[in-house]
């Protein structure tokens, strides 16, 4: 079976990436120095393609009743705007997944590993079937990118049109560029400042191709999966 790729597969080829498996993806390893990519993540900003990572839509009049019932987190005391850590439990109530459950105006958004994406989403149809709630697989039409190093902030408040720094971990925007719908996740990953930007495929080359090359001295070069594993191996337990 072909590996799935992300809508900027070509310009990871362009500029170099060498490709590996990761959940049944074709996903950038390193563009030739992971040791270095790791480095300018660390010392000033990198960012990642990490579309691959699950991204699941629940709403509808019993999208409360399907997350209560699948994850541990308490979905009915979760405020808009924000992500949290979940539990996913099986139809057995064993641990399924872990993820993070991103609370907008009217929907949910869940993301989790790409290797469970599928056990994840046939789990939460088969409930949201019962309930009446929708839930609509995002994954392959969206495009995820991550930004993380402790200058990346100061360089995305000059590039987006909203101040993230301000964002505190844990926060969660919903944002519209040219008609289409963004959203934005302060996450927690590793030990360094992390940002999440979820866009329609439509719009990925266009912003993949500005903060890493049109940006000017904003642009923030690329790392791939081996410099955002060794990130996270950094992270703090708990």
């Amino acid at each position: 079976m072909e590996p799935l790729r992300s809508a900027i597969h070509e310009r990871h080829l362009a500029a170099g990436a060498e490709m590996i498996s990761v959940g049944g993806w074709a996903v950038p390893a390193h563009y030739g120095d992971a040791e270095a990519e790791l480095a300018r993540a660390r010392r000033r900003a990198a960012v990642l393609d990490v579309s691959c990572v699950a991204r699941i839509r629940i709403r509808g009049g019993g999208a409360l009743d399907v997350l209560e019932e699948v994850c541990t987190a308490d979905a009915a005391k979760q405020e808009d705007n924000t992500a949290v850590g979940t539990l996913l439990r099986s139809e057995s109530g064993r641990a399924q997944d872990d993820g993070l459950l991103v609370r907008l105006e009217g929907f949910w958004v869940l993301t989790c590993d790409p290797h469970r994406r599928e056990a994840v989403l046939g789990r939460l149809q088969s409930v949201a079937e019962r309930l009446g709630a929708k839930v609509d697989d995002q994954t392959l039409k969206t495009t995820m990118f991550q930004v993380v190093g402790p200058g990346a902030p100061e360089i995305l408040d000059r590039l987006l049109p909203e101040r993230v720094s301000a964002l505190p971990a844990g926060a969660a925007r919903l944002g519209a560029y040219m008609m289409a719908r963004y959203i934005v996740t302060r996450t927690g990953a590793g030990p360094s400042w992390s940002l999440e930007v979820t866009v329609p495929n439509m719009l990925a080359g266009l912003a993949w191709d500005f903060i890493t090359r049109k940006a000017g001295t904003d642009a923030i070069a690329p790392a791939g999966w081996l410099a955002r594993e060794a990130l996270l191996a950094q992270a703090p337990a708990g």
